[in-house]
């Protein structure tokens, strides 16, 4: 439960303060005017997201603040089978509390299961103290409560978390091996820039010839590097931030969401990950019996790609007005043709649910195969590049040898 700073006056006119423990600022107010005969002010304490930081495990700061999949579906595991079991809710919350190592979801669990022990509804205590959580997961859990099926709700929880770790851990993976190759690359190179080159600089030097034109470039670069490394160093960190603050706001958010739509080679990958986000997320709020507008505007709100999530947006509308989710979805420009006939056709039989969850799997799938393509093509254009700039410095390098030999 929050803590209230209470302000008021007693019985004899002196001014009071104090704190309570309550669910919500009217809660906190009823309470406060047990102990004071006119209340001037209640506010909460906040202890702060410097506390939130620090009860934080290191993986939930690596995310940005927000939980990961791969936890929420443990998490969610972990309450289906309690309740499956038959254990009463609050018991629940309590013995995942108790085995949680993660000290901010530990915090809110214990304080979520004292909110529903004093009476209060699970999903708005999850919103009130989860501030981490997806929209995903409380609109899910509030559907499950008011349908007495929160076992169920939380087994396929558990499901879309586990698929949305999978795939997350599958990119990561192919991404690991161009990434180091890249930074190996980068440091190779910058060690043979500022420490290698000026030593062949200075037995260049005592040969008196001319130097050919690529050794003269080699040269002038370490010295630029070498003269400049503070500057080169803080332009390199200027421009990721520049880079970071731009994708915050709107304009560069939906630059960068359709350079991820339409860049040759990662396009495709893109595109099938947000259709596989778009059916899993779609199926599991159909599930936990959500009315299709809102479980479409929820997957609209959460899909990764602002673009794609402002298609659905617009289908929903069309929804609204009579139409048929397909045919709205039909318009976009970046989900795949696959997708939006089978949606059709999910509404038509009326298995909507079914029908996307197998297309779900087929572009989980897909995803997995697209990111392999691409790495496939990525791979070989790195060691080409490597390899020229391996032969320049070698040429730059030996090219005066040569020189002298032939000379003599």
């Amino acid at each position: 439960m929050t803590t209230y700073r209470y302000q008021g006056l007693s019985t004899s006119g002196a001014q009071i303060e104090g704190v309570v423990e309550a669910f919500d600022q009217a809660d906190a107010v009823t309470k406060a005017r047990e102990n004071c005969r006119v209340l001037i002010n209640v506010e909460p304490v906040s202890a702060g997201k410097v506390n939130d930081l620090m009860n934080a495990d290191i993986g939930t700061l690596i995310s940005g603040g927000k939980i990961k999949p791969k936890k929420l579906a443990l998490l969610c595991s972990q309450l289906g089978i309690e309740l499956k079991a038959g254990l009463p809710l609050v018991s629940s919350l309590q013995l995942v509390a108790e085995n949680e190592d993660d000290k901010r979801v530990k915090k809110m669990l214990t304080e979520v299961a004292d909110d529903v022990h004093a009476g209060n509804g699970l999903a708005d205590s999850f919103e009130k103290r989860g501030s981490f959580l997806p929209k995903t997961f409380l609109e899910t859990v509030r559907a499950g409560e008011e349908s007495g099926k929160l076992d169920e709700c939380f087994e396929r929880l558990k499901d879309y978390y586990e698929k949305s770790a999978a795939v997350g851990t599958k990119v990561k993976s192919a991404l690991v091996y161009p990434v180091m190759l890249l930074v190996v690359a980068v440091i190779v190179i910058a060690i043979i820039m500022i420490k290698a080159v000026p030593v062949f600089e200075d037995s260049f030097a005592s040969m008196g010839n001319t130097l050919p034109a690529p050794t003269r470039i080699l040269i002038a670069t370490s010295h630029f590097m070498t003269d400049n490394i503070l500057i080169i160093v803080a332009v390199v960190l200027a421009l990721i931030l520049a880079m970071h603050f731009f994708k915050k706001s709107e304009t560069g958010a939906r630059f960068f969401a359709k350079l991820a739509l339409t860049f040759p080679g990662i396009k495709l990958v893109n595109r099938m990950n947000g259709a596989s986000q778009f059916c899993s997320t779609l199926s599991t709020m159909l599930s936990a019996g959500l009315p299709l507008v809102q479980a479409a505007k929820i997957t609209a709100d959460v899909a990764d790609n602002m673009l794609i999530g402002e298609d659905i947006n617009a289908a929903v509308e069309g929804v609204i007005e009579g139409n048929r989710l397909g045919d709205g979805l039909k318009k976009s420009r970046w989900l795949p043709g696959l997708l939006l006939e089978m949606t059709a056709v999910g509404e038509e039989t009326g298995k909507l649910e079914e029908t996307l969850d197998v297309v779900s799997e087929y572009y989980t799938k897909e995803v997995d195969a697209s990111v392999k393509a691409a790495l496939g093509l990525l791979e070989p254009v790195i060691v080409i590049v490597m390899a020229v700039l391996v032969v320049f410095i070698l040429l730059s390098v030996y090219l005066p040898l040569f020189t002298m030999y032939g000379s003599v």
